[in-house]
């Protein structure tokens, strides 16, 4: 077994004095406010479809036949980055996004419903992307 760090030793050491059998542990909790529970549930419903779309980028690069070492030079960063960009849905922002999907010769499309209209915007245009426009 390690030993502790010093920061455990701490930590430790100060839960010892405050009296330990007062903490309180595994209780359920509650918000005053009536929308926050609705709030909570469409954030979690958010990070869950985000982090659907960024598992997806490591299945995305792998059906292109590419392994993150390859994608990194493609894109001009490190397979350490790859790697945190699949694994870290926190860490994805849209120019990121555009960036994976440019290095992998991928397209990607961003569509926004409001009310009645519908906007479509191509973000990227790969070269293994089909466009309307090469049909010509």
């Amino acid at each position: 077994m390690s030993r502790p760090t010093q920061d455990e030793a701490e930590l430790a050491a100060w839960s010892a004095e405050v009296a330990p059998d007062k903490w309180v542990r595994d209780q359920g909790w509650s918000h005053p406010d009536r929308g926050f529970e609705e709030a909570l549930a469409a954030a979690r419903r958010q990070s869950e479809a985000t982090h659907a779309i960024v598992t997806s980028l490591a299945e995305l690069r792998r059906a292109v036949g590419l392994n993150q070492t390859e994608l990194g030079e493609r894109w001009g960063h490190t397979q350490s980055f790859v790697s945190r960009v699949e694994r870290d849905v926190a860490g994805v922002k849209m120019a990121t996004l555009v960036g994976y999907v440019k290095a992998l010769g991928g397209r990607l499309t961003l569509t926004v419903e409001a009310g009645d209209r519908v906007f479509y915007e191509d973000l990227v245009v790969g070269s293994r992307a089909h466009s309307p426009a090469n049909d010509c």
